[in-house]
């Protein structure tokens, strides 16, 4: 005030502008427009002659005065816009930021109950309610079945509200998909209406929760169909087996049986016996055979269990030599095996079935390569027993030895047998009862060694 008279009323209002931008900037369009009103009143009262009045001495003042309004004015109008549509994207920011770091629970931790109570943790904790809980849709039974529930008893949330029930009502979120309810989410608290943000944070969450919980709807309709083919693939492997390797053996004893019982021809007493060899062996193959089918029934129902006890290795691979020799004469068999490891942890029964699929299976593979010799090992290694079943005969492609121990696999164009397919699934599911393993390696030369280890007994009670 003091340099009013050598100052121009031009540039005293330019200065007024500067409480303007000021009150917008930190106030918004309310305060702009004040201190355009208040600047604009102060100007022609202490700064344009007469001073101290309200009245205007020269035309001119008056379009300096009223520049200076509509000015103020414009400037506050434009910078309190500015201000909002920064606040709107920063609001818009954290809103995105929230959703973002919800949805990586989702993607990184994937579908189970420990990620859908992570989930609603957080947004218990982010958005003040007291506790919350997920219900899903029941796929066999119908209606919403409790997922995960958080800052509550279990069954205390209820999915259904009524408007005659006692408090506040809860904040309910149902989760659909193109037009599908799937579930819904139950928030509980008190803590003030949700506002249009949050709102829109919650439903961004919820679409994509609907999403993941359709995606695990669909992964387990996919996984039962793939099962029930699994199964009747299974199935029909079966009776494909049943029809082809059962019916061989009954076939040859019908056939025996029927010939002795010709009265039309006479035969020796030693053609009798052969007969009567040929039914005792085919007798014996079909009770291997139906053994087999019995033994993976019940691995598959998962119904057996192993009876552990101390069992002599090296006994049993004797015993297991001694049958192999009574059935199959011409095969040579070169045995080296350590005493001292003798002793493991294991179920004798399962341990004998093992050993005499492994050999007859060596066995057959030498003799139809014309190597019918088979070498047995047993060795010590890290606290286990480790025998090894050496054969030489054509060897087993890598890429086939994982389906080697599937059931009913055959080496040459994947025949549905009963045999070595079964055999071998049935021998993995044996050592598996015992905490063993099972596996495949490359016998030097050609061939294939069958190895399997089992825990050794440390000699405590």
């Amino acid at each position: 005030m003091p340099f009013r008279d050598h100052v121009t009323p031009l540039s005293t209002g330019f200065g007024f502008v500067v409480p303007v931008v000021v009150a917008a900037a930190t106030g918004g369009l309310g305060p702009g427009i004040a201190a355009s009103a208040l600047g604009f009143l102060t100007f022609n009262f202490f700064f344009l002659p007469p001073y101290n009045t309200f009245a205007i001495g020269r035309a001119e003042y008056v379009v300096v005065l009223f520049v200076f309004l509509g000015l103020s004015v414009l400037i506050a109008v434009l910078i309190a816009r500015a201000r909002e549509r920064a606040d709107a994207a920063e609001a818009r920011e954290t809103e995105l930021r929230t959703l973002q770091e919800l949805s990586r629970i989702l993607i990184v931790q994937g579908p189970g109950t420990e990620t859908y109570e992570t989930l609603l943790r957080r947004l218990v904790g982010d958005f003040g309610f007291a506790a919350g809980a997920l219900f899903a849709q029941d796929p066999h039974r119908g209606g919403l079945e409790e997922r995960a529930v958080v800052g509550a008893a279990a069954g205390e949330l209820e999915p259904l509200w009524s408007p005659a029930g006692v408090g506040r009502a809860p904040e309910r979120l149902p989760l659909s998909v193109g037009g599908r309810t799937l579930g819904l989410i139950v928030l509980r608290g008190d803590r003030p209406a949700l506002t249009p943000a949050e709102s829109r944070v919650l439903r961004g969450l919820c679409d994509q929760l609907a999403l993941v919980l359709e995606r695990d709807r669909l992964l387990r309709a996919a996984t039962e169909a793939e099962v029930y083919r699994q199964g009747e693939q299974m199935r029909k492997s079966l009776l494909a087996a049943v029809s082809h390797d059962l019916r061989s053996p009954l076939a040859a004893i019908k056939a025996s049986v029927s010939d002795l019982l010709a009265d039309d021809v006479k035969r020796s007493e030693h053609d009798r016996r052969d007969i009567l060899e040929t039914i005792d062996a085919e007798s014996d193959r079909l009770n291997a055979l139906i053994a087999n089918l019995l033994d993976w029934s019940r691995i598959e129902a998962g119904v057996l269990k192993a009876r552990l006890e101390v069992v002599n290795m090296a006994e049993a691979v004797r015993s297991s030599l001694d049958d192999l020799a009574a059935s199959r004469s011409s095969v040579q068999v070169r045995t080296s095996l350590d005493e001292a490891v003798a002793l493991v942890v294991a179920d004798p029964t399962f341990l004998g079935r093992v050993l005499f699929n492994l050999l007859d299976n060596a066995s057959n593979a030498g003799a139809k390569a014309g190597r019918p010799e088979v070498e047995v090992q047993l060795r010590g290694s890290d606290g286990r027993a480790v025998v090894r079943m050496i054969d030489h005969g054509e060897g087993i492609p890598r890429t086939a030895r994982e389906q080697l121990f599937y059931p009913f696999y055959g080496m040459q164009e994947r025949e549905k047998r009963l045999g070595p397919g079964l055999g071998l699934a049935i021998a993995k599911g044996f050592i598996s009862l015992m905490d063993g393993e099972l596996w495949v390696e490359d016998t030097p030369g050609g061939g294939a060694t069958f190895a399997f280890s089992l825990p050794r007994w440390s000699g405590g009670a």
